[in-house]
């Protein structure tokens, strides 16, 4: 699972932190300093997507403004992803 964002998203900043409450794995790909990164998201959901980009196996979508049971659904869709919490 990845993240694409950056420092000063704090759309972003709730999402790392919802992840990280629940211990789910993640990797934070910080825009500012990875400019190939910002150019796949913009290859796979255009200019006007917004972060934080969240990318599950196949799946991309972003999670702007963050949406705590939108992101609980699609980690749940996604039997790769495990939670130690269910909260």
């Amino acid at each position: 699972m990845k993240v694409y964002s950056t420092k000063w998203c704090t759309d972003c900043m709730l999402a790392k932190q919802f992840l990280k409450q629940r211990n789910v794995a993640f990797e934070d790909i910080l825009l500012e300093s990875n400019p190939a990164a910002k150019s796949y998201i913009i290859e796979r959901l255009g200019r006007s997507a917004k972060v934080p980009v969240i990318e599950i196996g196949d799946r991309m979508f972003s999670l702007n403004p963050f949406d705590p049971n939108r992101l609980t659904a699609e980690l749940a869709m996604d039997a790769s992803v495990s939670t130690e919490s269910g909260n």
